[in-house]
């Protein structure tokens, strides 16, 4: 195990977000929530854009309905699901201290880093602005961090003599 606070803190933190996806996933997949969702979407709208009469929001809420009774909702809860594993794999596998689950967690959260900057210059929040702020920390962490193990590695196996080959 990691003797690194910092891995293991990153390690906890993928595990929670799988979690909060687990149950997101669960609730679109096999629960009917439909109107649970559909209510909050109205809600939302009629906060956020005050305009409860106007034709915008007629128009948001029919697609939304449409969504919500489509087949997309299952579509996206089973995706979650599936990315829950993925964020498992990269926590228990980082907490454990193995090195293939850091560079998964680096080109898994790297490889989100372009959608979120798309999502985040079309519609801009702090959540948003945040979550690319703490992958960006986290990918640059984990890159550090291991082009440091591999470099030490490598001054050990130069001190020791070793030729990368085992004893017999």
């Amino acid at each position: 195990m990691h003797s690194n606070k910092y891995l293991r803190t990153i390690a906890l933190y993928k595990i929670a977000k799988g979690f909060a996806l687990l149950f997101i996933g669960i609730s679109l997949v096999f629960l009917d929530t439909r109107d649970t969702w559909y209510q909050l979407a109205i809600e939302w709208l009629d906060e956020e854009l005050m305009l409860p009469h106007g034709k915008l929001v007629h128009w948001l809420l029919s697609k939304i309905e449409t969504f919500l009774l489509g087949d997309a909702v299952r579509s996206t809860g089973v995706l979650s699901l599936i990315y829950t594993v993925v964020l498992w794999i990269e926590g228990v596998g980082v907490y454990m201290g193995q090195r293939w689950a850091e560079w998964f967690m680096v080109v898994a959260t790297a490889a989100l880093i372009p959608l979120e900057i798309y999502h985040f210059t079309h519609k801009p929040t702090i959540v948003k602005f945040c979550v690319i702020l703490a992958n960006s920390a986290i990918v640059w962490y984990l890159w550090r961090t291991l082009h440091k193990k591999e470099a030490a590695e490598k001054e050990v196996s130069k001190r020791t003599g070793e030729t990368g080959t085992t004893n017999r």
